[in-house]
């Protein structure tokens, strides 16, 4: 059974949905810092992005499993010259499939408690999960760098652009935020502004990175030098 996607119309729709959500949880900031007793709206935390099992947080999970789902896709496409390459794939699709699980059971949290043993979680480590998956994306990195340096340039660049994307969130806006919840808490306004472009750059990191998969499946192969 062949089933055609129209790749444009299912970005507009998650660039959409990313940006209805992102205003939402503004909005609901805005009531949070102005409301004199906000604890009689608790029901916003469905729509806040640092909330856990909330709406943010399914979207989330479900744009990295479709992610999950087009790199498996992907490796049952390769040309026959690309079969080598086959695994490479299939540990990206696990890859993602693990950050999609992830993403709703927050594992990163409690690798983050169990670090604390060995590290400070204070200043930037105040969230200590970074510096393990840090660890993992070096690794990542390290076994994939020639795979996708062999790629077509403008594929090369653009999944380097998407992998910035989400890491300077996931990463760089984490340890700022984490930063600030040390030195003030998570009620700062500031640490509000950081976690909510953190959100944001991991949600459109994503979406671009889905972008390129369906991209790449329209061509039926990958071609890899």
């Amino acid at each position: 059974m062949d089933i055609t996607l129209d790749k444009r119309k299912m970005i507009r729709f998650l660039v959409f949905s990313a940006l209805v959500l992102i205003v939402i949880h503004i909005i609901i900031l805005i009531i949070y810092y102005n409301v004199g007793d906000p604890d009689k709206f608790d029901f916003i935390r469905m729509f806040d992005l640092d909330m856990e099992r909330n709406v943010p947080t399914l979207f989330s999970s479900l744009i990295l499993a479709m992610s999950a789902f087009c790199f498996y896709l992907l490796a049952n496409n390769v040309s026959e010259i690309a079969q080598k390459k086959r695994p490479y794939w299939l540990g990206l699709s696990a890859v993602f499939i693990f950050l999609s699980f992830d993403e709703s059971a927050k594992i990163h949290e409690n690798l983050g408690d169990y670090t604390e043993q060995f590290v400070e979680a204070s200043g930037y480590l105040h969230y200590p999960w970074v510096i393990s998956y840090s660890i993992l994306v070096l690794i990542l990195g390290a076994l994939y760098i020639k795979f996708f340096w062999k790629m077509e340039r403008k594929i090369f660049l653009s999944f380097m652009l998407s992998a910035f994307m989400f890491l300077s969130g996931a990463i760089g806006f984490e340890l700022l935020g984490a930063k600030e919840s040390s030195l003030n808490g998570t009620e700062s306004l500031l640490y509000s502004v950081f976690y909510t472009i953190e959100e944001s750059l991991e949600m459109f990191g994503v979406i671009y990175l889905l972008w390129i998969l369906l991209t790449l499946l329209e061509k039926k192969k990958i071609e890899v030098k």
